[in-house]
């Protein structure tokens, strides 16, 4: 009976986070971000959940994934920029245990996040430089 509680408690706060998300997407804030500091997108299919960073008004020339409980923290510095820009996307398990992965597609880099935890240790932060490609961003 003990695992069934569990079990309920779960799916309890995965449909509680699930709303939670979609008020988040729904939020003039995250909009206004969305158009502040860049855009993101988010997909949940059957084994990960993913994170599209919209790069095509944009030049990032680094990315900083940044793992913290619960929380993903996205960082983008621009070709001709100094400062970074930032967003954060909460997720409803905590993401120590969580193989992040990324792609380069054109004009989006793509986060996965799995919803397996893996066995071994995984690394907090994740950077990756040099990903403008200038002759996707000529004005």
């Amino acid at each position: 009976m003990l695992m069934g509680k569990s079990k309920d408690k779960e799916e309890c706060y995965l449909e509680n986070w699930e709303e939670r998300m979609k008020d988040w997407l729904l939020d003039p804030e995250t909009v206004r971000l969305d158009e502040k500091e860049f855009r993101i997108d988010f997909l949940d299919t059957t084994d990960a959940f993913i994170v599209e960073v919209e790069t095509e008004n944009i030049c990032p020339d680094e990315l900083i994934l940044k793992k913290s409980d619960h929380q993903l923290v996205i960082s983008i510095r621009l070709k001709d920029e100094i400062k970074e820009r930032c967003r954060y996307v909460e997720f409803p398990f905590c993401l120590r245990q969580r193989d992040l992965s990324y792609s380069l597609e054109h004009h989006t880099i793509e986060i996965t996040v799995p919803k397996q935890e893996c066995t071994e240790k995984t690394s907090l932060v994740t950077r990756v430089q040099g990903i403008c490609n200038d002759r996707d961003h000529i004005s």
